[in-house]
């Protein structure tokens, strides 16, 4: 049983109109005769669900009132099985609320733990990225970027998005390049190098001219919208260095 305020809630309609409802005998509640309170029942929540849905279409009151009660002397079965699929559909919808959240800490968790010395900005950046942009279409491509056959390699591409499809060694990468960017030095710049190689072109299938292309969108994204946590300009900037000074070997 649900209260007047957990219906008008979760069907996100004024409690005013329900006791309308009620008074007009559309949507009779049952109602406890000490308290005065209203309860409603499943049965009671897809009546309101077709009277909603009715009313979009343009169907007043009166008519609906008529069209329920036929809908409820004829088929008490499908009535049941109405009842049963809105509450999975509530259910559905509050699953689908929790991993939206699950995902966006997942998301911040990851950005700190390649990063764990942000200063405060980065740190607002990071909450901005994950709360406007869609986690969904950052790592997409168009045709226009890439063949059909470099999209295809693209989309094995780890989500960094995503702490769980990171593996040790890229993720010490990352690390390794945010510590760079707060004190670098030539050791730490070779050292950045020697990981980069091992790491960065088997993703590409060791296609270098992919592999450069794909940090070229990546880059100038930056100018619209970022598509990759945790890439900013700083971060191209010193890993294009390094890999202009180290990288005379893959020429």
């Amino acid at each position: 049983m649900y209260t007047i305020s957990e219906v008008s809630k979760r069907f996100n309609i004024s409690k005013r109109t329900l006791r309308y409802y009620h008074e007009i005998n559309l949507l009779v509640p049952n109602v406890n005769p000490e308290t005065n309170y209203r309860y409603y029942g499943n049965t009671h929540l897809i009546d309101l669900q077709i009277i909603i849905n009715l009313k979009k279409l343009g169907i007043t009151l009166d008519q609906i009132k008529n069209m329920l009660v036929e809908i409820n002397a004829k088929d008490i079965n499908r009535h049941l099985k109405n009842a049963i699929d809105l509450e999975i559909s509530f259910i559905e919808e509050e699953i689908d609320k929790l991993m939206n959240r699950k995902n966006k800490l997942l998301r911040l968790k990851n950005g700190v733990e390649i990063n764990p010395k942000m200063e405060h900005f980065n740190i607002q950046r990071l909450l901005e990225y994950i709360t406007e942009y869609d986690a969904g279409k950052r790592n997409t491509f168009s045709s226009q970027d890439f063949t059909v056959e470099e999209i295809e390699v693209l989309k094995n591409l780890p989500n960094l998005d995503n702490p769980t499809a990171i593996d040790s060694d890229l993720r010490e990468l990352l690390q390794m390049i945010s510590g760079g960017l707060e004190k670098s030095d030539d050791l730490l710049e070779q050292q950045i190098y020697t990981k980069y190689i091992q790491v960065i072109p088997p993703l590409f299938n060791y296609d270098s001219n992919l592999e450069k292309k794909y940090f070229d969108v990546l880059e100038e994204s930056l100018l619209t919208e970022p598509k990759v946590i945790p890439f900013d300009q700083a971060f191209f900037n010193y890993i294009n260095r390094i890999l202009l000074k180290f990288d005379d070997g893959r020429k």
